[in-house]
């Protein structure tokens, strides 16, 4: 008869039997026996093994209420990573910042990613870059918390991370060096105790000359300086809070519609630059994602001059970029040599994680609650010598009884290949990081040509990867290149066919080159791979949204939403749903949402913007176009379209100015000169818009719209024959019903003065 308590042996049997059949991934079987240990055997240890059962099933709400209040380090780590994926912020913040003392934040740099990821989903940013630039100066392997300082546009930070992973590298590697004048001050890093039980960390004299933590402002700083920047914003353009009631949405729709039948297929999600959303409403053209040392402009800012424009493929230092393989249905085979275009035995794209697999490590030391104040006295214990609070719970291995220890070091299973930690590992590892990690960076700045060609620097065998391919593909799309974008989504697919992450954007350059069969089996096959994951469902939204069945697409982003409430792209994409259906009101809320957790998304910015341009509401308009522009300060289209804003508030110098400057931009952004034409039109300028609107003829032969206007500036020239023609030529393309009569009724006041004429095409 078994009684509660005794049996050493049995408890350590029991753990053990857990433990593989965790490593044997019978998660259900490791539940039960865990169970029975618990039961058995009530101590903290077992409660968190038993909570990790539940955890890796998927069942984090059990573990939540399993572990709450225990107050053992991995077990307020992993209750903080279920509260947090059960949206309990405030919670897990406790859990890992107890007191507000650092000090006792568990796993080292793991905890502080986590601690930035809470923060971000909270919207204090400023802290979340502070975090993962600490977790980031404790571990450079956590890749994670470099994508997220990309993410958030900490560009100072993200760059400081670059020159220290090619310092550590020697400077050799593939991808470009970083500029000079990023490299943090006394040299590269140092690594110190790896192998053994430490399990490999950062190690270095905080006030050594090797090695510079990243700077950041204290809580009250960076309120202040966030008050600040409101007031700013007040004193340089009208609040993006405030309301009006709706008004006509007709009115900058007049004519032949005021647009070119080109944009018929973007009006309603159009392309600002293309954000992996579907892009902003407009004309199909423009495009850009973030500036390394590139200073975008503050939102109530003007430019005044164009953007650089962005280096040829062909310029120097610029990487040949392999050529696409040709569409296969099938994955193609391993080649021998070149670039091997199939299916490797190589592992995944890297997915993201919370839980550190190092082996844990040891803090000791009072520390600050603020993240510039951690480096400033955080010490790592080489060994096991027991040292430092955590040094109970966190032992870097756990024993087979040791059920509140990492998991990490559970016994290997056959084929599983063990590894361990080294510096000379370490300093191989990074310069690879730095090559990725260049192209990643330039690609979130929105630098699209110069990510293009960092990537194009990796070698063969990391370029062919899903992981790569589909930043580059996203490049392309943000360059409003759609074809070679969908070439390399579809590379990305043969290589990596179970790959989701990226194919929403994959659907939207579908979207965009009207490849109807394509997204439909696209749509089909992430359906199939799997139905719980939001990218799938914004990939059938997609879909449907391109045979203009609006409500369907909208369930589907919801259902998206419903998966993955952080997930701003899907919001954006109901929100163009809502554009597409006037209903304006939830299209702003849904842009807001956007905003709300990713205040760097755009395409959000432009829509909001858009929705009050079709409003009339051209001041608040203004200011949207600006705040998207101060983000991709590179986008043809978000000056085109802050072009047309400022001309409709009359001030035409202004719009003139941005106008060529999307030019500049963009020589392919036809919209961007025909609404120039239009403001030379009002200014009277007759011959300099008639310039223009000749070399957009050249560039659209088949469009009515420019014969149109080109016939009424001939008609104002007195050169009555010449828009006669133009106005036959108008009418030969066959254009709709009401935009033929307004042509016709052109014709029939062709020798009447039209002072006061105001048709526009």
């Amino acid at each position: 008869m078994l009684g509660q308590g005794g049996g050493a042996a049995l408890e350590e049997h029991l753990v053990a039997t857990v433990q593989h059949s965790l490593g044997l991934y019978l998660f259900d079987n490791a539940c039960f026996l865990a169970e029975r240990l618990v039961a058995q055997f009530p101590s903290e240890a077992n409660l968190f093994l038993l909570a990790t059962c539940y955890t890796r099933s998927n069942q984090s709400f059990r573990a939540y209420h399993l572990l709450k209040g225990l107050p053992g380090e991995q077990s307020r780590y992993l209750f903080a990573l279920c509260a947090m994926q059960l949206g309990k912020l405030t919670e897990a913040e406790t859990a890992l910042l107890p007191d507000n003392d650092a000090s006792q934040v568990p796993n080292g740099a793991a905890g502080f990613y986590l601690l930035g990821r809470i923060y971000q989903l909270s919207n204090r940013h400023s802290a979340a870059i502070a975090y993962y630039s600490t977790a980031l100066q404790l571990d450079p392997m956590l890749w994670s918390a470099f994508e997220e300082l990309c993410a958030l546009g900490a560009d100072t930070e993200a760059q400081q991370y670059l020159a220290l992973a090619a310092s550590a590298g020697g400077g050799a590697g593939p991808g470009p060096a970083v500029p000079a004048a990023a490299a943090p001050a006394g040299g590269g890093p140092q690594w110190a105790g790896f192998g053994g039980s430490d399990g490999g960390g950062w190690q270095g004299s905080p006030s050594s000359s090797s090695f510079l933590p990243v700077a950041t402002p204290s809580l009250g700083q960076q309120q202040q300086q966030s008050q600040q920047q409101q007031q700013q914003q007040q004193q340089q353009g009208s609040s993006p809070g405030q309301e009006a009631s709706p008004m006509s949405t007709a009115a900058t729709k007049t004519g032949l519609g005021a647009m070119f039948s080109w944009m018929d297929a973007g009006r309603h999600r159009g392309t600002a630059g293309g954000t992996g959303a579907r892009g902003m409403h407009g004309l199909d053209v423009g495009g850009t994602p973030s500036p390394g040392t590139y200073i975008t402009p503050s939102p109530g800012g003007r430019p005044s001059a164009p953007p650089p424009p962005a280096p040829k493929p062909g310029g120097a230092g610029a990487a040949a970029r392999p050529a696409w393989p040709a569409n296969s249905p099938a994955p193609l085979p391993v080649g021998t040599g070149g670039f091997s275009l199939g299916l490797t035995s190589g592992p995944a794209a890297p997915q993201r994680k919370f839980m550190d697999e190092g082996k844990l490590r040891k803090v000791s030391g009072k520390l600050f609650a603020e993240p510039a104040s951690v480096l400033k006295q955080l010490r790592w214990q080489g060994g096991g010598d027991g040292a430092g609070p955590a040094s109970s719970s966190a032992g870097a291995s756990s024993d087979s009884g040791g059920g509140g220890g990492s998991l990490a070091g559970m016994v290997a299973l056959p084929g599983v290949p063990r590894g361990q930690r080294s510096q000379e590992g370490q300093q191989q590892a990074l310069p690879l990081l730095h090559a990725l990690g260049v192209g990643f960076h330039l690609l979130s700045m929105y630098r699209c040509q110069e990510a293009i060609d960092a990537f194009a620097r990796l070698p063969p065998h990391h370029y062919q990867t899903g992981w790569v391919l589909c930043c580059v593909g996203r490049a392309f799309f943000e360059m409003v290149d759609y074809p070679e974008a969908a070439k390399a989504f579809s590379w990305a697919r043969q290589v990596d066919p179970y790959r989701l992450k990226g194919l929403e954007v994959y659907s939207t350059v579908l979207w965009h080159c009207k490849r109807e069969v394509e997204l439909a089996q696209l749509a089909q096959a992430a359906s199939s791979l799997d139905r719980q994951s939001p990218y799938a469902w914004c990939v059938l939204g997609n879909c449907f949204s391109l045979q203009k069945e609006h409500e369907t697409a909208l369930r589907y982003f919801q259902r998206a939403l419903q998966l993955d409430p952080t997930l701003p792209y899907a919001y954006t994409l109901a929100g163009h749903e809502y554009f597409a259906n006037e209903d304006f009101e939830k299209g702003i809320t849904c842009y807001r949402n956007a905003i709300r957790i990713d205040p760097r998304h755009y395409n959000a910015w432009f829509g909001m913007g858009h929705i009050y341009y079709r409003q009339e509401k051209y001041g608040m308009a203004e200011y949207h176009f600006r705040r998207a522009l101060s983000i991709n300060a590179r986008s043809s289209v978000l000056r085109c379209y802050l072009g047309m804003a400022l001309h409709k508030l009359k001030r035409n110098a202004e719009a003139l100015d941005m106008l060529g400057q999307a030019i500049a931009a963009d020589p392919r952004n036809p919209l961007a000169k025909f609404e120039r034409a239009m403001v030379l039109i009002a200014e009277d300028r007759w011959q300099d818009a008639l310039a223009e609107l000749r070399v957009l003829r050249d560039m659209a032969p088949r469009e009515a719209s420019v014969l149109f206007h080109m016939g009424k500036i001939y008609k104002r020239l007195d050169m009555l024959d010449e828009a006669m023609a133009c106005f036959a030529s108008a009418l030969d393309l066959q254009p709709p019903s009401a935009d033929t009569n307004l042509i016709k009724s052109a014709v029939e006041k062709l020798r009447t003065p039209d002072e006061n004429e105001e048709e526009e095409i």
